[in-house]
This record gives C-alpha cells, sequence and structure tokens, in this order.
C-alpha cells in the first residue's frame, strides 16, 4: 500500500515525531496517533497521550495485547488491540496484512484501532513490534509497537506509536513480514514480499534485500534475488517480486529466507522474513471458487483460499458432508446425498438447499463473507470420499456449481481436505522479439475438455502505447497440460523495464492456482 500526503501534514509529522523522540531515550509511556485527513478514526488530526493526561491500563493473552486509555472525564478514550497470528505467541517482528483483531483468520495478525465512540466495520493495515516484554507474572512490563491502519480496508491511514515503560525511540524503522506463494506446473511466477516503513518519513529511505536458501532452494524452487528497495517520502510500503520456479514434482511444500541489510535513513526493525511455497503437486486443504457477474455469494470475484489464509475443519453427520474454512470470512460448505447413506464418489444433480432439501434430492449450500442463499439449485461431483473406522470423514473432494435463489449467474466451485486439486496456472512471459509468450498450464491432465479465460491488464506498460491488450479463452482438450499465449508488443528495450500482468479467470474443469504471470521488456 503506498499512501500520499501533504508535504504540510509531513511536516506536522516530523514536528511531532522530533519532539518526543527526544524526550523517549529513557522508559516512557505514550500513545501517539497521527490521522490523514478523511480517516475516520483519528478524524484527520494528531494526539499524544501521556500518564499526565490520564490512564493507562495494559492486557495480554498469548496472541494479542491490548493497551486503554482515558483521561479523568473519559471525554478521551482510546482502545488498540493487536494480534499476532493464533497460532504464533505475540512476539516482536513485522506484521503484515493485518485484519480487524476480534475478526481475523487465525493466521493472520490483528490490528483495531478505535476512540472517542469511532471504530472500524473492517480495517487493513500492518505493525512493527520492536520491544516486548513480560513480567515474571506473564503481565506485559515493556511494549514498543508502530501501526498503520486503514479503516474499512482502503481508507486514508491512521498512523501511530505505542510505548509502555520502553526507551524504544520513537523514529522510521523498516521491517518485513512473512510471504505465502504459489508454485506453478512449470517456468516462472512472482512471490511478492512487502518491505514497510514504522513511520512515513519525510526523505527517502532505501534498503537492500537478499533471499537466503532455507528447505527451498535457489535455481531449483526460486531464482535468487538481490535489489535496493526505495521509499519515496511518505511511502510507508514497497514490493519485492521474486520468481518462483515451477514443476510437476510433488516435492512437498518449501521455504527460504529474505532479508533487509543497509539501511539508508531508516533503522532495521525486523531483518527476515520467511516465504513459504506452497506445493500444488501434493494433498492438501483448499477451497476454489469462480463467481460469474451477478452471482450474490461470490460477488463476481474469484477465490484461492488455503492454510496460508485460514483454518479448514471437516465433520460429517449420516449423508451429509460439511467444511468450513475461518478465514476471517467464515465460509461454509455442505454436500448431502439424496438418501440416508453415506455421501460417496459420484455424481449428483438437481441439488437443493441444504437440510432443507426434499427427500429423494441431493443437498448443496455455499455461504461466506456474511452472505447466503435462502434458495438454491445446482450440481455437484464428489470426487473423493474416505472415511475411518468410525465412520468420520478423513479426506473430501468434490467440485460444484451453485445458483442462488434460482438465478442464471453460477458459482463455481472446488472443495478439497486432504485431497489433490486439478488446477491451471500461467507463468511469467518469455520474451522473443516483439512479443510476450505466456505459458498456461493444466495439472494433472484430465479426460474432459476444459478451459481458462486468459487475459492482460496494465502494469508500468499500457495496452494503449506499449502491448496489444489481449484476451482469449484457452481450451484444452483430454489429456492436453499445456498452451500458450502470445501478445504482441508494441515497444521494446525500454529503459527501466515496462511491465504488464497476464491473468487467469472464469475455469471450467478445474481451478486456478497461480493467476498471474508478468511480462517485462
Amino acid at each position: 500500500m503506498l499512501f500520499a500526503s501533504s508535504r504540510c501534514w509531513f511536516m506536522v509529522t516530523l514536528l511531532g515525531l522530533l519532539a518526543y523522540s527526544a524526550s523517549a531515550a529513557t522508559p516512557a509511556t505514550y500513545i501517539y496517533l497521527n490521522s490523514q485527513p478523511g480517516d475516520y478514526i483519528g478524524q484527520g488530526m494528531t494526539h499524544t497521550f501521556t500518564p499526565a493526561d490520564g490512564t493507562f491500563s495494559i492486557f495480554n493473552t498469548t496472541s494479542t495485547v491490548s493497551v486503554y486509555f482515558h483521561n479523568a472525564d473519559y471525554s478521551e478514550s482510546w482502545y488498540l488491540v493487536f494480534g499476532s497470528p493464533k497460532s504464533l505467541k505475540f512476539a516482536k517482528g513485522e506484521y503484515e496484512g493485518a485484519q480487524r483483531t476480534p475478526f481475523r483468520s487465525p493466521t493472520r495478525p490483528g490490528v483495531d484501532v478505535s476512540g472517542d465512540g469511532r471504530g472500524c466495520n473492517t480495517d487493513a493495515g500492518q505493525f512493527l513490534v520492536t520491544d516486548f516484554a513480560l513480567a515474571t507474572d506473564g503481565t506485559v512490563s515493556r511494549l514498543a509497537i508502530d501501526f498503520e491502519q486503514h479503516c474499512e480496508i482502503f481508507g486514508p491511514a491512521l498512523y501511530g506509536s505505542i510505548r509502555y515503560n520502553s526507551a524504544t525511540t520513537q523514529v522510521s524503522r523498516l521491517g518485513i513480514g512473512a510471504v505465502s506463494t504459489f508454485k506453478g506446473n512449470e517456468g516462472a511466477s512472482d512471490a511478492f514480499a512487502e518491505v514497510a516503513l514504522s513511520i512515513p518519513s519525510t526523505s527517502p529511505v532505501t534498503v537492500q534485500y537478499v533471499t537466503v536458501d532455507g528447505t527451498a532452494v535457489q535455481s531449483l524452487d526460486y531464482q535468487a534475488t538481490i535489489g535496493t528497495v526505495t521509499f519515496p517520502p511518505g511511502s510507508t510500503s514497497q514490493t519485492i517480486a521474486i520468481p518462483i520456479l515451477g514443476d510437476r514434482l510433488a516435492r512437498g511444500n518449501k521455504q527460504f529466507k529474505l532479508s533487509l541489510k543497509t539501511p539508508v535513513g531508516a533503522l532495521l526493525g525486523a531483518t527476515s522474513a520467511t516465504v513459504l511455497i506452497r506445493d500444488p503437486n501434493i494433498t492438501m486443504n483448499a477451497l476454489a471458487m469462480s463467481s460469474q457477474p451477478g452471482d450474490y455469494i461470490g460477488q463476481g470475484q474469484q477465490y484461492l483460499i488455503t492454510p496460508s489464509d485460514g483454518t479448514f475443519s471437516i465433520s460429517n453427520n449420516a449423508n451429509t458432508v460439511s467444511l468450513n474454512i475461518n478465514n476471517g470470512d467464515y465460509w461454509s460448505t455442505g454436500f448431502a446425498g439424496p438418501t440416508t447413506a453415506r455421501l460417496t464418489p459420484g455424481q449428483y444433480l438437481n441439488a437443493q438447499r441444504v437440510p432443507f432439501q426434499p427427500a429423494g434430492t441431493p443437498g448443496l449450500d455455499v455461504s461466506g463473507a456474511g452472505r447466503g442463499c435462502n434458495t438454491l439449485t445446482g450440481n455437484f461431483d464428489v470426487l473423493k470420499a474416505n472415511y475411518n473406522s468410525a465412520g468420520v470423514i478423513q479426506a473430501f473432494a468434490a467440485n460444484f456449481e451453485q445458483h442462488c435463489e434460482g438465478g442464471v449467474p453460477a458459482l463455481f466451485g472446488w472443495v478439497r481436505f486432504h485431497a489433490l486439486l486439478q488446477q491451471f496456472s500461467v507463468t511469467n512471459a518469455i520474451v522473443q522479439g516483439s512479443s510476450a509468450v505466456f505459458t498456461v498450464t493444466l495439472n494433472p491432465a484430465l479426460a474432459t475438455s476444459t478451459s481458462v479465460t486468459f487475459s492482460t491488464t496494465d502494469g508500468t506498460a499500457s495496452s494503449l502505447s506499449d502491448y496489444v491488450a489481449t484476451t482469449t479463452t484457452v481450451a484444452f482438450s483430454p489429456g492436453m497440460t499445456t498452451q500458450t499465449v502470445t501478445v504482441p508488443l508494441l515497444t521494446v528495450g525500454n529503459s527501466p523495464l515496462k511491465t504488464f500482468y497476464g491473468q487467469l479467470s472464469s475455469p471450467t474443469g478445474a481451478a486456478v492456482w497461480v493467476s498471474q504471470g508478468s511480462a517485462s521488456f
């Protein structure tokens, strides 16, 4: 996320930071809030609260820390709640991709800053924890957090800092958060890592980055990447692209590190992060969906939810199998056979909403993000349904088509629990003369015809002047696994390089795994 502000706003920010940093060489307790114009929570104002202004309270659990401040008559009251992914203990580090803390996915960090009767319904942001210590009784003894919150996800920023008995100075620090990405079937596709600046700077900030092997090895799993990222004044987030190398081998999930070094204009706060590469050729938990325009449940969007995004739980009862995913949006899928017999592999046609389907009719219900159908029609294919000796479901795979309220727009989906996913992926393009050639793959080969839509979209390159906008249906006959799409280039040899993207959507017969490839020329 890149958010620009006026020079005046930056000078106010800088003066506030300098004034407070000068007094923060010894342990201090305070809340500093700097709100951009239009931010609902901070109302575009700057606030500093110290123990001289009111009372501070701090609470913690294994994965959250909450700070509460109020003055004597409660005319000023602020509540700030930060969380690590729920499977991890709260600790020092950079936390990227935060959601509103009470409603976050268990795999995501949380940020929730509210005050004076104002709170966000949803929010997005990042925060850097540079000091955190517990007393012998388990309570927080020291805390230093710098944060950025965007109310309703895309709104103006609320920047802030919390210090609780901490001598950590209030200056810009660099951090990098954990990354999850996907391996394609061949060629290369990009992982994107976010490097964050904890506090906006009025001067450019630079930092070098380098990849370091882990269980993932350069030239086999990813391309070694080194470079320098620059933050223009006001920017708090920059993106690094790392090519991930694809293959059709089931080698398991791998990981490597991305490290920061040699900062200029800021300090290092969180110096490295793990990049996880998910392998599509092994059994997995996943929910993939492709929603047609007008479909109420999917809102015309494409989804791919994996264990990096949320937690999966499965249950069965008589003839029904239910898979629930908590990624902050709480998706639920239910499948039922037409009789009381246990659900088994096969094709189930003319399904209605489970559990309200008539006797002798299959049941289906996919809902999430607060949206559900009152009535529905649809079909589904169960590819796998394995039970243990006690009759408890252990592995499940189903493909479905659902029409909410009997409408024409469809929600297509692929549910997997400890099962393989048939999937499309697209590679980064190979530039050959005046053409960029993308490779679209299907893995594994299927016995029926399938297709996926390929469309170009602008990056720094424009379809008006740099390349020919291209949209086409990529069809795969039975047994076919590879197709190419050629995009004509209007300019070549740009300096610096220009980039556009090829994206996959509207799949039939298989889910979309790697949805985007890049072309640089």
